[in-house]
């Protein structure tokens, strides 16, 4: 077939060779593109697609329940956790509170002023923390009722599920001299409510320890005394029985009182506690 190897036609050969190309390009162009459509269109694998999907965020879980307990400190009179003593309550404590208050001298120092860090010589435990019963604290005199004004404070407005409540008591010497207060389960009770009037829970229900624990008042103009409570999001009912209270608050408005023995004006602080989930 001669012409197709010498191609025919008044115009140059060349020009029908260049044609010829076009065409062939554009045919294989085209069997390319079917091949792909073709062999390559449903080779996704669905099981892959659903395995690269990223699961959804689980919520925060909310605080764990004691059921069959009703100790008093356990259901949280104190705060092992440690969180700011301090009156701005920047930290907010994310582990259950256990064990006696946490005191603080004038500024949140361990070493306190005035009266308490000299003059009652109160010492200081770990974390800036006053150690009870100091031998320069036990020789002072106890503080008069009526020389002692207490202010109540939280750490938060609203507690989240992961969160648990302490409260800031501060107590104020009126008086020129520094003195002594005991601030032990059985002088010192936090008393948790709900808005209605119906108590919660309190550190007076069942305490473990209920020895005395004396610190040292400052004068006067030095500062004041700061114990932090805390509590564990628990109910309780007196009388320490097995299986009586312990189980967990649910959400809703309480108000926090704390008593000292011996002075009549209890402060207290409203707060919430935030739904699951929130």
């Amino acid at each position: 077939m001669p012409s197709l190897r010498n191609p025919v036609g008044p115009l140059p050969a060349s020009i029908y060779w260049r044609r010829r190309l076009v065409v062939l390009a554009a045919l294989a162009a085209v069997v390319v593109l079917g091949s792909v459509l073709f062999f390559g269109g449903g080779g996704a694998d669905p099981k892959a697609n659903a395995g690269s999907a990223t699961p959804a965020t689980s919520l925060t879980p909310g605080p764990t329940g004691r059921g069959g307990s009703n100790d008093g400190s356990a259901g949280g009179s104190g705060g092992s956790a440690a969180p700011s003593t301090g009156a701005s309550g920047s930290s907010v404590p994310t582990t259950a509170p256990t064990g006696a208050p946490v005191v603080t001298g004038a500024g949140g120092s361990g070493g306190g002023s005035g009266g308490a860090g000299t003059s009652g010589g109160s010492g200081s435990g770990s974390g800036g923390a006053l150690a009870p019963n100091q031998p320069g604290t036990m020789n002072l005199p106890a503080c008069a009722a009526t020389d002692l004004d207490l202010s109540l404070t939280s750490t938060a407005q609203t507690y989240r599920p992961s969160q648990f409540p302490a409260f800031q008591l501060g107590i104020t010497n009126t008086s020129g001299s520094a003195c002594k207060v005991d601030l032990g389960a059985r002088s010192a009770v936090l008393t948790v409510t709900s808005d209605t009037g119906a108590t919660v829970w309190s550190s007076g229900d069942c305490p473990k320890a209920t020895a005395a624990q004396w610190y040292a008042v400052p004068a006067a103009g030095d500062g004041p005394l700061t114990a932090l409570f805390g509590w564990g999001r628990t109910t309780s009912r007196p009388g320490c029985t097995p299986g009586a209270g312990g189980g967990n608050a649910p959400a809703g408005t309480y108000v926090a009182h704390i008593g000292i023995g011996g002075v009549s004006a209890q402060p207290q602080h409203w707060f919430k506690l935030a739904p699951f989930g929130s």
